[in-house]
């Protein structure tokens, strides 16, 4: 895939600013964001129309280009490109892939660990193969991108959820977690949901008394770590901005998944021209820009309950059963070797595509099986550990904090991967106990 797919115009605008903002981070800018001028605008169009991902070093870099203070994302994913591009001296994505397809193929290994310590040498071993198995999930992690780093911090810690309930739920186990939490809200703010649902899921396990020290140590050392940043955004822009803007214009773009009667779209340039045409002079991603969009979601939700309501129910669906994630297998998502343009141009059903293309056909059963199938072993794996694991219930904690977020947001197949892992381990619960049952692992206190 790294071969294959490393130049892919997948997700592109947002790998081309957070590689913009790098490189201004090395040539003295500071975090700042790249505003202009028109010919690095125009190279944005020019990759989604060759469908290539170019790297920093192919864009111009004129002395005097307007740029704008960080705001808009997190600072971690520019740090990490910037210190590969210090090591190896060239302003390309290459090296960071190579490194997160590297970190990928320890995922195997961490679930094989969680697995191992929850449910039984076998589970672990079932949900290693299946993470083996999770081709979404190799697909995102040769894309330059934070998503993935989201989904392999998952992995750890799960990892280090099932070694603390194997211990007794330690509280130096949770100034692990904490601090991995941190690292990854620094990457992306919506993970800062994931500490607060933890938080929630122990309570009934551990009481109020016995999680305070762990709760204070989940939520209150990635609110340390981000202080910096929020002290920065205060003197910057003259709010304690917590993380960064665009969670409402995020919001906003999400009601227009579908048709909508409050006039949504789901595409930023449309977007930032309403918003300009609404009140002129407003700059893209900033926290005036936010401001804006927050009253009119506030608004529409108030106007419009019920399609609001019904559109997070079909997300919450179509979460859980059809996430899309490309697989990049065979090829099976380019347009060309579609069902759609197939029946377009030669009128045929779904047999006759099965007969013109039958390897392409297969590869969309089995990716379209994958999920429906994954979630559906997890429920079915989710029952067999309720009835002898109270400690189980707390991993629920990480698909719920993905959907809360995603389904009040926006639904794209990539943010719902850090979930999967969990759906993941719980799948491998059943799928142990048809080859064969085995003692489960003694809980140490």
């Amino acid at each position: 895939m790294l071969c294959a797919y490393h130049d892919t115009y997948l997700t592109g605008g947002i790998t081309t600013s957070l590689g913009l903002v790098a490189r201004n981070l090395l040539q003295g800018r500071g975090l700042s964001e790249t505003t202009g001028p028109q010919e690095i605008l125009l190279l944005y169009d020019r990759q989604a129309e060759e469908g290539r991902l170019l790297d920093i070093e192919e864009f111009p870099n004129p002395p005097d280009q307007p740029t704008a203070p960080l705001i808009q994302r997190m600072p971690g994913y520019p740090a990490i490109l910037a210190l590969s591009w210090i090591v190896f001296g060239k302003y390309r994505y290459l090296p960071v892939q190579i490194l997160q397809g590297a970190l990928s193929s320890l995922l195997p290994l961490l679930l094989y660990g969680a697995g191992r310590r929850l449910f039984g040498e076998t589970s672990g071993r079932i949900a290693g193969i299946l993470a083996c198995l999770n081709i979404a999930e190799a697909r995102l992690a040769v894309v330059p991108l934070y998503d993935w780093w989201i989904l392999f911090l998952t992995g750890v810690v799960l990892w280090q959820l099932a070694r603390s309930m194997r211990h007794g739920f330690p509280v130096a186990g949770f100034a692990l977690l904490g601090a991995v939490i941190a690292a990854g809200i620094y990457l992306k703010s919506t993970l800062l949901a994931l500490p607060i649902c933890l938080s929630l899921f122990l309570v009934p396990r551990l009481g109020v008394v016995g999680s305070l020290p762990r709760v204070v140590l989940l939520v209150g050392l990635p609110l340390l770590a981000l202080m910096p940043w929020t002290l920065r955004n205060e003197r910057v822009f003259g709010r304690l901005i917590l993380t960064n803007t665009f969670f409402w214009p995020t919001v906003w773009e999400g009601l227009g998944e579908v048709e909508n009667p409050f006039g949504a779209v789901l595409d930023d340039r449309r977007t930032f021209l309403q918003a300009t045409a609404e009140k002129p002079g407003m700059t893209y991603g900033s926290p005036e820009y936010d401001d804006h969009f927050r009253s009119k979601v506030v608004e529409a939700m108030k106007s419009h309950p019920r399609f609001v309501i019904s559109m997070w129910a079909r997300r919450l669906v179509r979460g859980l059963l059809a996430p899309g994630n490309p697989w990049g297998i065979a090829g099976v998502d380019r347009e060309e070797v579609s069902y759609a343009r197939f029946h377009r141009e030669t009128g045929g059903g779904p047999l006759g595509y099965v007969a013109r293309r039958p390897l392409v056909s297969l590869l969309k059963l089995l990716q379209r099986l994958w999920d429906p199938l994954l979630f559906f072993l997890a429920v079915v794996g989710l029952i067999g550990a309720r009835k002898t694991s109270r400690d189980c219930l707390v991993l629920l904690a990480v698909p719920v904090a993905v959907f809360l977020v995603t389904v009040l947001t926006h639904l794209e197949g990539r943010y719902l991967l850090p979930a999967g892992q969990v759906f993941l381990l719980f799948a491998s619960v059943p799928l142990s106990a048809w080859i064969g049952r085995e003692p489960r692992p003694e809980r140490r206190e």
